[in-house]
């Protein structure tokens, strides 16, 4: 680690010369010890308590090589973003505290090499003792690893009182239960979960409120109003680009139509693929039609980061699709160098004034990074312990809001983040700043709604979180997939095609090269291409889940 940042960190007050006086009572649970039986349904922590209850009449035994009170040896692999800051994960005080509170020591593979690296481990004596990373860099995902047998499953350590905290908050939550076990009831990882009541939206149009109330404009609610909107924008403020996005992050716009592009359920729990329904055709049709009145970014399908944000910056662009924190939180920063411009978070448009939103733009609960345990390690019991903490009250004050007295202090019985964090002195993001003592940057722990109101620096941000919500919509994307090996083989074999032809006639719709009048013939070719399949094997996967 940069050891000069760290000790300029750990000047700013006596309590960060201290370890984190929460986690060092160990891998118990300190203060959730002290909830009532009536708080166990709600409190994963005060339902652990019941959980080591029944682990107590006996002690797990030791491995062998490992003598009592001494500390277990563990391998891991896990995700992070923190190498300009770290030169080796161990050094991170995140990862210290966590050795401390469960007696191991850790130590770190490079996992820079992402998927290729670790595919090469798979399989092999050589694998770490625990993976902590988003499931696509798993090999074949999680669940293949499972299946595999490069992983084992955590219901045992679960049921013998190793993962006390992870059990009961599950036994609390049906909906994330069914979400994180797969169709045989296994659980192959503990991942990152969202708490009931943490936002669920993080995306969404903005736009420039200043120009609105110059022109005598209201906040659009229809995608005719946006258009309207638009149209003045390019015509009395010139910009070239009215409506603009990134990496063709355009789905919203899809999903005012009542469709998703893709694989979607509808609210009688049929799948569909929504590239060959009529609303499709709606869809590129008023794409299209803005790509020929000239406001619509013609970039937006390949632009990166730092073209869209010039586009911001210059004012050529004033209706943007983007993100709470990357893409609104980089923009206030913007206007403090140019403080008339004001973006503000702006309704997903309807058809019809008054409807809601067609289309659930709410993530999942449970997230596609998690930490597994490898059918390699010789002591499962200490690794489930490590995985196990975040889900009990310490570990997971710990892994939201960090280090009392550095990056949180308690105000009226609850976390708020310091200056350190939200103000830090050497210019690091938020959560760059909270990363060096919380497990943001690793995430399998209880996301609080707490932490991620107080990582917002600007109100505007906070704002859109309740303005981009969609509590009435219908249609949502399907749950993360659950498919068999078989099922997942077919189903790419099938859809690799169809999604590259999607892709490249959807261009030439917008961009006026392909005809609107050859839907149709687009759409009989995806069901030459054998979609009818593809949409069979996606629904007896729904199914089971819903079976669960």
């Amino acid at each position: 680690m940069n050891k000069g940042y760290l000790n300029k960190a750990l000047g700013l007050s006596l309590a960060s010369a201290l370890m984190l006086s929460t986690v060092l009572a160990g891998c118990g649970n300190g203060a959730a010890e002290d909830a009532g039986a009536d708080n166990v349904a709600e409190s994963p922590g005060g339902a652990a308590k019941k959980a080591e209850e029944t682990a107590e009449a006996g002690q797990e035994e030791q491995p062998a090589g490992q003598a009592d009170g001494e500390k277990a040896q563990l391998s891991v692999w896990a995700y992070w973003t923190n190498s300009d800051l770290y030169s080796d994960q161990g050094d991170w005080e995140y990862w210290q505290a966590i050795e401390e509170a469960c007696n191991v020591e850790l130590s770190f593979l490079d996992s820079s090499g992402g998927k290729d690296a670790l595919s090469l481990l798979a399989g092999t004596d050589d694998l770490p003792d625990i993976i902590i990373d988003y499931d696509w860099t798993f090999p074949g995902g999680v669940q293949k690893m499972l299946n595999d047998g490069s992983i084992i499953a955590l219901n045992d350590l679960m049921d013998n009182g190793s993962m006390p905290n992870y059990k009961a908050y599950l036994e609390s939550d049906a909906e994330v239960d069914k979400l994180i076990k797969n169709d045989a009831g296994l659980y192959a990882w503990a991942p990152m979960i969202r708490k009931p009541d943490s936002p669920l939206v993080f995306n969404g149009n903005m736009i420039r409120q200043d120009w609105l109330d110059e022109l005598g404009l209201s906040m659009p609610q229809t995608v005719q109003e946006m258009e309207d909107v638009l149209v003045a924008f390019k015509d009395k403020k010139g910009c070239d680009s009215a409506y603009s996005f990134i990496y063709g992050n355009y789905s919203l716009m899809t999903n005012s139509f009542g469709i998703v592009e893709g694989m979607y359920v509808d609210e009688d729990n049929k799948v569909h693929f929504g590239a060959i329904e009529d609303k499709y055709l709606d869809f590129l049709t008023t794409f299209n039609r803005w790509m020929n009145m000239g406001i619509l970014d013609p970039d937006g399908f390949t632009q990166d980061a730092d073209a869209f944000f010039a586009k911001i910056a210059s004012g050529r662009t004033g209706f943007v699709w983007g993100y709470t924190g990357g893409t609104l939180g980089r923009i206030q920063t913007m206007q403090e160098e140019n403080p008339e411009m004001n973006y503000q978070p702006a309704p997903n448009p309807v058809q019809n004034a008054g409807e809601a939103f067609p289309v659930d733009q709410s993530s999942y609960r449970v997230n596609s990074i998690g930490g597994a345990i490898s059918a390699t390690c010789k002591n499962p019991e200490a690794a489930a312990r490590v995985l196990d903490y975040n889900y009990g009250e310490e570990g997971n004050m710990l892994a939201n809001y960090g280090k009392e007295g550095v990056t949180y202090e308690m105000v009226d019985g609850k976390p708020v983040f310091t200056d350190f964090v939200l103000h830090n002195p050497d210019g690091l993001s938020i959560e760059k700043s909270l990363s060096i003592y919380a497990g943001c940057n690793n995430k399998p722990f209880l996301v609080e709604k707490d932490y991620m109101l107080g990582g917002y620096a600007y109100d505007v941000q906070k704002k859109s979180l309740e303005v981009w919500e969609t509590p009435d919509a219908k249609i949502r994307n399907l749950p993360p997939s659950s498919m068999t090996e078989q099922e997942v083989t077919e189903y790419n074999s099938i859809m690799t095609d169809i999604q590259t032809y999607v892709d490249e006639c959807k261009l030439k719709f917008i961009l006026g090269t392909e005809p609107l009048e050859n839907f149709p013939a687009f759409v009989e070719n995806i069901k030459n291409m054998n979609i009818a399949r593809a949409i069979e094997i996606r629904q007896a996967e729904y199914d089971r889940y819903l079976e669960r």
